[in-house]
């Protein structure tokens, strides 16, 4: 597969690696999206069944209350005959409903029903053993949840207007004295209903996100391969003028550099070289003319001043030799050059200067290394003729995720790069360069510049 991706045109190359990740991204939302509504769906219909489900029980827990309520002063009285008294609840429990299909039934702690409103064949017999359809012991839950101070029980049982079992919640309390549970119920078949419900339009909302989606992939698919026709039509005339223009900018650049060599040599050196050669003629004439000590004193420290000016000749040629290209940059790497360049601007300055690299470790590409170190240079060169107050500098450089980034910042007096004079060609020339540079190495760099907190130059550059 490969190979024939190989032998494919470099049009239709383009257009598949442009459609590709673009069909791959939409797959990857559509089915991020599924899961996501599937999540929800499920999250909302849980909180729903819980939401509800609380409500019955406490629906559950009024009425056993108000049962009770309504047996208790029989039940309690120490004056009613217990046959008697049996009877009366009896008679009360069974007379008591709610809702549709809600009542309440008697069981004794043997399991032998006393009293069930809506099924009386079931009174008198033993249903300690009684399972519903799920097996669960039903009879013997209810009496053990009623022993503990009472519960809630879930079972499946008849629902007389439904004609078939249906999840049920039950209730139960117990009358010790008699050794009786009563326990009421409410049939929560409508919680599932709604679950159900919720979930089914969930399911639609899903195929319907899932049609627009669909709609959507086609349209952008299509709008990206005419897009790619469009630009197909223009890319040789547009890789044309990208090189006419990296071309350009490549040729102005180095006559820019050639300029600055230039006028260094002539306003340092030559000045320099022109001063040495006056006080040697000077010095040549006063011994010829050599009549006493004075004159002798005069020569001596002509020639002293004519040796200064040499050391500091010495000294400018070396620093216009390490500005072209400097030693320690290709001998021991980034960091040593930048110390360099750094104690000799503090000397120079008297501003201080905090260098972080956490690329000391291994050597970054050459190209790299000399695109911060002029990006750098150029900076400090910025800061020692316009950032007048400024009284520190940081920089910093770090590698991290397959990138490499520089930082460099002063509190001195920034500027509006807006305000610029575009007109001047020489103004912003530095800044120019540097993004020059930058571009070069398909790297970014920012500019935060202001009258109050200074400047900082940020650069970031892909390994």
């Amino acid at each position: 597969m490969f190979s024939l991706y190989r032998r494919l045109p470099y049009k239709t190359k383009i257009t598949l690696l442009t459609l590709i990740p673009l069909i791959i991204a939409i797959a990857i939302i559509s089915i991020v999206t599924i899961q996501q509504t599937q999540q929800l769906t499920t999250t909302q219909a849980n909180a729903f069944e819980n939401e509800l489900l609380a409500s019955k029980k406490v629906e559950l827990r009024n009425y056993m209350e108000l049962a009770y309520s309504a047996i208790k002063s029989t039940y309690e009285s120490p004056y009613v005959d217990k046959k008697h008294a049996q009877q009366e609840v009896y008679d009360t429990l069974k007379s008591m409903e709610f809702g549709e299909d809600g009542y309440f039934f008697v069981y004794d702690y043997n399991g032998i029903n006393i009293a069930h409103p809506r099924k009386p064949q079931l009174e008198g017999k033993n249903l300690f053993n009684f399972q519903d359809k799920n097996g669960k012991y039903l009879i013997q839950e209810l009496i053990q949840k009623a022993k503990n101070g009472g519960g809630y029980t879930h079972y499946l049982w008849d629902k007389p207007s439904a004609g078939k079992s249906v999840e049920k919640l039950g209730y139960s309390i117990a009358l010790e004295k008699w050794q009786w549970m009563i326990g009421t119920g409410l049939y929560i078949d409508d919680i599932e209903s709604g679950v159900a419900s919720i979930k089914t339009k969930a399911k639609d909302t899903s195929s319907n996100t899932l049609l627009l989606t669909a709609i959507i992939a086609i349209a952008a698919i299509l709008l990206t391969a005419l897009t790619g026709f469009l630009i197909n039509l223009s890319e040789s005339k547009l890789a044309t003028q990208k090189m006419r223009d990296l071309t350009h900018k490549t040729v102005n650049f180095q006559e820019d550099e050639r300029k600055r060599v230039s006028r260094e040599l002539h306003d340092g050196i030559n000045q320099l070289l022109i001063s040495v050669r006056y006080k040697l003629d000077t010095s040549t004439n006063k011994l010829q003319k050599l009549n006493d000590q004075n004159d002798v004193e005069i020569v001596l420290n002509t020639i002293k001043d004519a040796s200064d000016i040499l050391n500091s000749t010495m000294q400018e040629v070396r620093r216009i030799s390490r500005d072209l290209r400097p030693s320690l940059l290709d001998d021991l790497g980034l960091n040593a050059a930048l110390e360099s360049l750094c104690n000799d601007f503090s000397e120079r300055t008297s501003i201080h200067f905090k260098l972080t690299n956490n690329c000391t470790d291994t050597r970054l590409p050459q190209e790299i290394e000399t695109a911060f170190y002029r990006i750098v240079q150029e900076a400090l060169t910025n800061i020692e003729k316009h950032a007048l107050s400024a009284k520190h500098v940081i920089l910093k450089i770090e590698k991290k995720h397959k990138r490499v980034s520089l930082n460099l910042s002063n509190d001195g007096i920034g500027f509006d790069e807006s305000t610029l004079d575009r007109t001047n060609p020489d103004r912003g020339l530095g800044l120019r360069n540097m993004r020059d540079r930058i571009e070069l190495l398909e790297g970014t760099m920012t500019v935060n510049s202001s009258t109050d907190t200074g400047t900082s130059v940020n650069v970031r550059i892909p390994l």
